[in-house]
């Protein structure tokens, strides 16, 4: 192949990508369930006066123009856009609806990690995952004595999770799947 060719080839590649890379973004949040506190771009294709950026309230709603309170929480990116074109039917021909997740519900990792701090749940994260996204342990971490904290029902619930015989077994039957608001707490080890 000449360089010319190369070239050429490149320079369609790369703009091939570009024309594409809304669509990668839209099947990575095919399957990430929507809930409070995540932040949505809404576009309305060719009535502009409708794109929004909401956010996801409290109790699982978002506000839309012509539509009023629309339910959020519970769905996934497509079965939103699926709402909001049906209820946009009685209003416009043809509506073309596409949502985008811009923020997404947080998980918070504590105590006794290199890296504390809130990370997003993108997808379905498991303890041991979010323990990796927080760059490990510390050497003094008690890693058999890990609390995963949770809200359920306006009320505080506390699992203690063996991450080092999850690690060592490789039996990732305890890893338990996290939700949005989990605070996991690494405490610091006695010995």
């Amino acid at each position: 192949m000449t360089k010319k060719l190369k070239i050429i080839a490149l320079a369609l590649l790369y703009a091939l990508e570009i024309q594409l890379a809304p669509y990668h973004y839209a099947l990575a949040d095919s399957d990430y369930i929507l809930g409070p506190d995540d932040a949505l771009k809404i576009t309305v294709y060719r009535e502009e006066e409708l794109n929004r950026e909401v956010r996801v309230t409290s109790d699982g709603y978002i506000s839309f123009p012509l539509l009023g309170k629309v339910k959020a929480e519970g769905l996934t990116v497509p079965e939103l856009e699926l709402d909001l074109t049906e209820g946009l039917k009685k209003y416009l021909k043809n509506p073309n609806v596409s949502v985008y997740v811009e923020e997404y519900g947080t998980i918070t990792v504590s105590g006794q990690v290199e890296k504390p701090g809130s990370y997003p749940l993108k997808r379905n994260l498991t303890v041991l995952e979010a323990i990796s996204l927080a760059e490990g342990f510390t050497k003094i971490a008690a890693q058999n004595d890990v609390r995963v904290i949770r809200m359920e029902n306006n009320e505080k619930k506390m699992m203690k999770i063996r991450v080092a015989d999850i690690s060592k077994k490789g039996d990732r039957a305890d890893d338990i799947s996290l939700k949005r608001g989990d605070i996991i707490f690494v405490p610091e080890s006695i010995f």
